[in-house]
C-alpha cells in the first residue's frame, strides 16, 4: 500500500490534516475520536490543493473518460451479449474464460499508461465489470458505471492515505475494517448521485456529451464533501 507516487509527501495544510485524521482514525489510543466520514471529508478536500489540479473533478479526468467507455460497453452488452461485444472488440480468445478474465482483458483496453490513475481505473473497471457479469440479474449501465466510480474513488483514498493508515492499523484485519467503513461512507454519496437526470440511453450517447455531462455530475456528487 503507501502513499501514491504521484501525491508522495505533501506538506500543505489541508493534506497535513487529511494524514492526521488517517492515523487517528486507526489508531489504538483514538478510540474512535476520527469517524470514516472525517477521513473522506478532508481527504476530498485536500484534492483541492493537488499540485497542478485545482479542483477535485480534475483529478479524476481519466476515469470520467472511462466511465463513459465503460457505460457504453455495458449498454452493448445488454443489447446483445457478452461474447459478441468481446468478438467485436477483438477478445474473444476470453470468452472461454471466467468474468476475472474477461473484466481484466477489457479494462487494459481503456486506461493504458503507468500513471496512478491509470492503475487505479484498470483495476476500477475490472472490479466493476466482474461484478456486472457475476450478478444474478444483469444491472443497468448507469448502475455499472456508479459502481465503478465509487471503487475508483475509494482506490485513490486508499493509495494516498495508506500509508499512515497502514503504519496506525496495527494489523491487515483492523486495516481492512478500517478501508470498508471508508468506502460504506462513499457509497453513500453514490446513493443519491445521478437521480437528478437521466442517463445516457444509447452507447453513442455514453461517449458523447451526454455521458460526459452524466458521469460528471455523478462524480461531483461522490466528491463531495460529506456532511
Amino acid at each position: 500500500m503507501g502513499t501514491s507516487s504521484a501525491r508522495r509527501g505533501p506538506s500543505t495544510r489541508l493534506w497535513r490534516a487529511a494524514k492526521g485524521a488517517a492515523t487517528r482514525y486507526l489508531s489504538p489510543e483514538g478510540q474512535g475520536a476520527v469517524a470514516a466520514r472525517e477521513v473522506v471529508a478532508r481527504y476530498l478536500m485536500a484534492l483541492e490543493e493537488t499540485s497542478g489540479q485545482g479542483e477535485r473533478l480534475a483529478a479524476f479526468r481519466l476515469t470520467r473518460k472511462a466511465a463513459q467507455d465503460l457505460g457504453a460497453f455495458w449498454q452493448e452488452v445488454k443489447a446483445r451479449s457478452m461474447v459478441s461485444v468481446l468478438e467485436d472488440r477483438g477478445l474473444a480468445a476470453l470468452t472461454p474464460g471466467p468474468a476475472e478474465v474477461w473484466a481484466l482483458g477489457v479494462s487494459r483496453g481503456w486506461a493504458r499508461g503507468g500513471g496512478l490513475e491509470e492503475a487505479v481505473v484498470r483495476t476500477a473497471l475490472a472490479s466493476a465489470i466482474r461484478q456486472a457479469v457475476q450478478s444474478r440479474r444483469r444491472p443497468e449501465a448507469a448502475q455499472v458505471v456508479r459502481q465503478f466510480l465509487v471503487v475508483a474513488v475509494h482506490l485513490r483514498l486508499a493509495l494516498d492515505l495508506g500509508e499512515p493508515l497502514e503504519a496506525a492499523s496495527g494489523s491487515y484485519g483492523r486495516l481492512r475494517e478500517g478501508l470498508d467503513r471508508l468506502q460504506a461512507v462513499i457509497e453513500a454519496g453514490a446513493a443519491k448521485a445521478g437521480l437528478s437526470s437521466e442517463p445516457p440511453a444509447t452507447p453513442g450517447h455514453w461517449q458523447g456529451l451526454a455521458g460526459w455531462t452524466w458521469v460528471t455530475e455523478v462524480m461531483a456528487t461522490l466528491l463531495a464533501i460529506p456532511g
